[in-house]
């Protein structure tokens, strides 16, 4: 196998798949191959190639719409081994499934700390994932019709008929747009984004569709083309208000086509900003900046823009470190905007040199009204990607961003393939390009993690398992295992955030001690192998500091968790507390009803790390304890101890105010029932 490196990346990455050629054990790379070989034999014999032009598009459209779907799913089977992956994927099931509860916010019982985790936001509604509802809300269709792993080949199907339109409206032929169509279903990347459940292979539809249906004379195409950028504004807004804008470009001249498509825009924009208003408070303010205010930092971290302070630490932190050292900056634009290109420069056909008649068919094309529009749109959504700092890409998914794009590419790539007399030549080479070169990363996606989904309900199907309450411990098995829908464990599966402290047996008491089990998966194994174990919590009186993320409120810098490895740390594992700036870090930690843990009044005690020890009060309701401060331990742990407290105090939730100085750490809470004097 060759590596090639390239200036574009760190020498960390000089081994990444994208940049490899050579032969892949894999066996889909091999059917590839000899597929490879089979269309090209086809396209060298000219009657075959006659035999093509006479079909209508009809069972063109068919056969490949077939041909996609079928390699969607064989994707989820061979690549993804039954169901979604990467956490941004396990979010969107988990937001589809409360969807199709009709729910945005869920209830969770108390202890609502072993629910909360990664990509939630919290409140006294309960529970919701983050992202746009746009996408969740197709997949709520999937879980209501038991099939959710199914709307992605659904979506591979209708892409066909979607590419053949963009390409019949760029006034290509019907055997060009049929080989349009083809490098749809040949492109891994799309075989990917229509098995995963990600929302790029919605967004690829809803941009092709917006641009044929542009492209269509009449109201009725008018209105669908408005209806499919506004739902493409509700799953992912920057691509949607970028296509919108090229649209909108396009149409200068007014009249009821024009007024047709802002008509159809509306439910879109309308849906969106009423979910952003359901989950913040505020029209214009998104569920992503409401969780990184508190869950990541510095303050102001994650938002589109340039300057110092962009780029939050803890979700990103790595990438941060290695390419926004002094902020995100032209500098730091420019590189992320090339290795976006140079990633997706493969993704579009598995082969990068393809990609170079993109642009070439843009050219050929230049009179043509619809390669106008296609090209303003790549370019609008290429640039609006800009001013967001973190990259966005990923084995297997490629340059994700511009995902939405391939199916304009595509039909690109066929009208300047047709001009060249290449066309017979572009699908064979995509097949080869896939077994010789992208393979390697849909390779890496399938074995990263462990090799397979954190969660697999078949495993508890065949103990029948069918009630009580499963213990998880990753945030993709929660988002993968939990049911909005299901709230008692005598009536159905009640999966829960594994912590290993007082909350698993408070919750384990809360919901009436029932069979309760916990899932083993260690995702850090080269070959994971999930297990089911019964699980009876032990009787604890220590919340860990860590099982607290996301914390309530955070202001003057940022909460996570973080790994520890002085002895005296409990568990190796602490919140950690990092003042930004000169004033004090203030953190609001949302504590559960703690009565369970001790039946007589009670101290609070706190265990915290670092030299300077934090300023710490407790609050519930009206009753609120004096500030205490920690003395200097003489060490890395130290302990504080806060006003007892009678234990009704405890029935109900309550709040921890910490405020830090520099960098500190919050190791555990603990109840410990309050001390009896002896008379002598």
């Amino acid at each position: 196998m060759i590596e090639l490196p390239s200036l574009l990346f760190s020498a960390g990455a000089k081994g990444a798949p994208y940049l490899t050629f050579g032969v892949s054990r894999d066996g889909a790379s091999w059917g590839a191959a000899a597929l490879a070989l089979l269309t090209l034999g086809i396209s060298l014999h000219r009657p075959s190639r006659a035999w093509l032009a006479t079909l209508r598009p009809a069972p063109v459209l068919a056969a490949l719409s077939v041909s996609a779907a079928a390699l969607s799913t064989a994707y989820v089977v061979h690549y993804l081994h039954g169901g979604p992956r990467i956490v941004d994927a396990t979010s969107y099931f988990l937001e589809g499934r409360a969807l199709s509860h009709g729910q945005v916010w869920f209830s969770v019982p108390e202890p609502r700390a072993s629910f909360h985790g990664r990509f939630l936001l919290e409140s006294e509604r309960g529970l919701a994932v983050l992202f746009p509802p746009g996408y969740p809300l197709l997949l709520s269709l999937g879980f209501l019709l038991g099939g959710p792993m199914a709307v992605g080949p659904v979506l591979a199907a209708l892409l066909v008929p979607a590419s053949y339109g963009v390409a019949r409206g760029f006034g290509a032929e019907r055997v060009t747009a049929y080989a349009a169509a083809a490098l749809g279903v040949v492109c891994a990347a799309l075989r990917y984004h229509t098995a995963d459940t990600m929302s790029h292979g919605l967004c690829a539809l809803l941009v092709a569709s917006s641009v044929a249906l542009f492209l269509r004379p009449g109201r009725a195409a008018a209105l669908g083309c408005g209806f499919a950028l506004g739902l493409l504004i509700a799953t992912r807004p920057v691509s949607g208000l970028c296509a919108s804008a090229a649209v909108a470009w396009a149409s200068r001249a007014g009249g009821s086509e024009r007024f047709a498509r802002a008509v159809g825009v509306l439910p879109g924009l309308l849906f969106l900003v009423w979910h952003q208003h359901t989950l913040t408070g505020d029209w214009l303010s998104s569920g992503q900046s409401a969780y990184y205010a508190v869950a990541d930092g510095p303050p102001g971290c994650f938002r589109y823009g340039f300057g110092a302070g962009i780029g939050c630490w803890f979700e990103h932190g790595e990438f941060v470190r290695a390419r926004l050292p002094e902020g995100y900056g032209a500098t730091a634009a420019l590189g992320n905007t090339l290795r976006r290109l140079a990633l997706h420069s493969a993704d579009i056909t598995n082969f990068a040199p393809l990609s170079l008649l993109v642009p070439l068919g843009v050219w050929l094309g230049r009179r043509e009204r619809g390669v106008r529009l296609a090209a303003f749109v790549i370019v609008a959504v290429i640039a609006g990607y800009v001013p967001f700092y973190f990259e966005g890409s990923y084995p297997g998914g490629g340059a994700r961003f511009f995902a939405d794009l391939l199916p304009l590419e595509h039909a690109l790539i066929a009208l300047a393939a047709a001009r060249l007399a290449w066309l017979s030549k572009l699908v064979p080479t995509s097949l080869l390009g896939f077994a010789l070169h992208t393979s390697h990363q849909h390779e890496l996606l399938a074995e990263r993690e462990g090799g397979r989904p954190m969660f697999k309900p078949e495993l508890l199907a065949e103990r029948g398992l069918t009630a009580g309450l499963v213990f998880v411990s990753t945030d993709h098995g929660f988002s993968l295992g939990h049911d909005p829908g299901v709230s008692d464990p005598r009536s159905g599966l009640v999966i829960a955030r594994e912590r290993g402290d007082a909350l698993d047996s408070l919750l384990w008491q809360r919901l009436g001690r029932p069979p309760a089990f916990r899932y083993r998966y260690d995702p850090l194994a080269a070959h994971a192998r999930p297990s089911l174990v019964p699980y009876r919590p032990a009787a604890l009186t220590r919340v860990e500091g860590e099982s607290l993320y996301p914390p309530a409120g955070v202001s003057g810098g940022l909460a996570h968790p973080e790994t520890r490895a002085e002895p005296c740390v409990s568990r190796q594992r602490a919140l950690r507390l990092q003042a930004t700036s000169e004033r004090p870090l203030s953190v609001s930690l949302r504590l559960p009803p703690l009565s369970g843990l001790v039946r007589r009044p009670s101290t609070l005690v706190v265990g915290w790390l670092g030299e300077q020890p934090p300023r710490v009060r407790w609050r519930g309701g009206q009753l609120a304890t004096a500030w205490v401060r920690g003395l200097p331990a003489g060490g890395p742990c130290g302990v504080l101890e806060l006003p007892t407290l009678p234990s009704e105090a405890f029935e109900r939730p309550s709040e921890l105010e910490v405020e830090a100085q520099g960098a500190s750490g919050l190791d555990y809470l603990e109840l410990v029932p309050e001390r009896k004097s002896v008379d002598n």
